[in-house]
């Protein structure tokens, strides 16, 4: 193939300020501008998804390229791939190869009639019951950074990215309010600003004011000082205690749950958006509307709610109002 799809190697998320040239050349020594137009995760996420395709083009070349990759996604329908793989391959063709933007129109039309007919497993929303029930069982069990995680990726809808990247420096809180700022979110990278979301929830403050005075919180120390996959098994373990394992929760299922609740709560739709840091009121009002479907199938056995209850009253009844 005579196309080479050159990936280029992340550089510095930094804001470059400089008051010379000469200065503004020195800050930007080394830092490839195309670096910034898209994060770390969604360039790696590209990278592995056209790394799944390059071997075909590179067997038929790029002459007719809608037409073998449209063949490419009807193997990959009938292999039981993802669709989410569809989309980073599709995005990152456009990313690695902008000469094609515009050129896939059949592959994308087969994209968009793959999303009408599958809807895709998202994760559900955690109910505040289930929440306060997991922090309490976290305090009990001294994980202070963990309680602290999941009362701040309810109450102030983080994403989990966004949430494990969280240092002490972001975050600023007085007795009845607060405020953390988001260095890397989603949408701040977007449009190169950062984003802040404030903090209201009297437990969220009291497990902030907690894990300040027993963790290391110097510049640099991040509120979850361990890995991201950690956090996972961490999450996934108080599943297991409260027997919720089958029920599909994710981290990720704290934002939509946290924004679930806001809905379910009379939150006015703006509200919620601007706490959320959408840019679109209807892509909101479909992430909180498949949010609100999926409460009625969360089911949880007779027998298990006591116990979740139970632990749930060990937090203050004020927890997470709106």
């Amino acid at each position: 193939m005579g196309t080479c799809l050159a990936m280029p190697r992340s550089g510095a998320r930094v804001l470059l300020a400089g008051r010379t040239r000469r200065e503004r050349q020195q800050l930007r020594a080394g830092i490839s501008l195309r670096s910034f137009t898209i994060s770390d995760a969604t360039r790696r996420r590209y990278e592995a998804a056209v790394g799944l395709i390059l071997p075909f083009l590179e067997e038929h070349g790029l002459v007719d390229c809608d037409q073998l990759v449209s063949e490419w996604i009807e193997c990959q329908w009938v292999r039981g791939e993802s669709v989410n793989v569809i989309a980073d391959c599709l995005s990152g063709l456009h990313f690695f190869l902008p000469e094609i933007r515009g050129s896939l129109r059949q592959s994308w039309r087969l994209f968009r009639s793959w999303r009408r007919v599958e809807t895709p497993c998202r994760a559900p929303p955690l109910t505040p019951e289930l929440v306060k029930a997991m922090i309490a069982r976290a305090v009990d069990q001294n994980h202070i950074a963990f309680a602290t995680m999941l009362a701040i990726g309810f109450h102030a809808l983080l994403r989990t990215g966004e949430l494990l990247a969280l240092q002490f420096q972001d975050v600023e809180f007085a007795d009845t309010c607060g405020v953390i700022t988001l260095k890397s979110s989603k949408s701040g990278l977007r449009h190169g600003t950062e984003e802040a979301v404030a903090l209201r929830d009297g437990l969220t403050l009291s497990l902030l004011e907690t894990l300040f005075s027993v963790q290391e919180h110097g510049p640099g120390n991040k509120l979850w000082p361990f890995s991201a996959q950690c956090f996972r098994e961490t999450f996934q373990k108080y599943l297991r205690f409260f027997r919720l394992s089958g029920l599909s929760f994710k981290p990720y299922s704290l934002r939509r749950g946290g924004a679930t609740f806001l809905l379910q709560s009379g939150t006015p739709l703006d509200v919620i958006l601007l706490r959320g840091r959408w840019h679109s009121l209807s892509v909101a009002r479909l992430y909180l509307e498949d949010g609100m479907a999926q409460i009625p199938a969360i089911r949880i056995p007779p027998e298990d709610r006591p116990r979740i209850a139970m632990w749930a009253a060990h937090c203050p009844k004020t927890a997470f109002r709106p």
